[in-house]
């Protein structure tokens, strides 16, 4: 599984390390409703469906 490590500056204009994962989804969703998915061979860089979703998965906050 891959998981992303957060590291705020002190003068970082988010919240928390849970504000920066819900403004990356929200920009995830908004980019992909605006731009949708790329078409694209297996190593080329971009996000097509496959990676949008693994991204999506990756950033989904934990409600505890």
């Amino acid at each position: 599984m891959t998981k992303l490590k957060i590291e705020l500056s002190e003068d970082s204009s988010f919240n928390s390390e849970e504000h920066f994962l819900h403004c990356l989804n929200d920009l995830v969703l908004e980019w992909e409703e605006v731009l949708g998915a790329k078409e694209m061979d297996v190593e080329d860089v971009g996000f097509n469906c496959e990676r949008l979703r693994e991204l999506k998965k990756i950033i989904t906050i934990k409600e505890d």
